[in-house]
């Protein structure tokens, strides 16, 4: 529960920074990076979330890992 929260809190940060950078760039400047005005943001915000469960996935992976080794040791 308290990575949800995390993640939420990270992700709607990284949405507001996102908001201020798109502010200052130019429409070619977002479509050198593969976005518009209408989908930067969501975009950014798709990004960070499946990069937050890769992170999360990793992570209980190895721990999934480790309660196996223990567990045939």
């Amino acid at each position: 529960m308290l990575r949800e929260i995390f993640k939420s809190m990270v992700v709607s940060r990284q949405a507001s920074a996102s908001y201020e950078a798109m502010r200052y760039m130019t429409n070619s400047q977002l479509g050198d990076i593969g976005f518009t005005r209408d989908n930067y943001i969501e975009g950014i915000k798709a990004r960070i979330s499946a990069e937050l469960d890769a992170e999360d996935a990793k992570a209980m992976s190895a721990a999934l890992a480790k309660i196996n080794l223990h567990a045939t040791a």
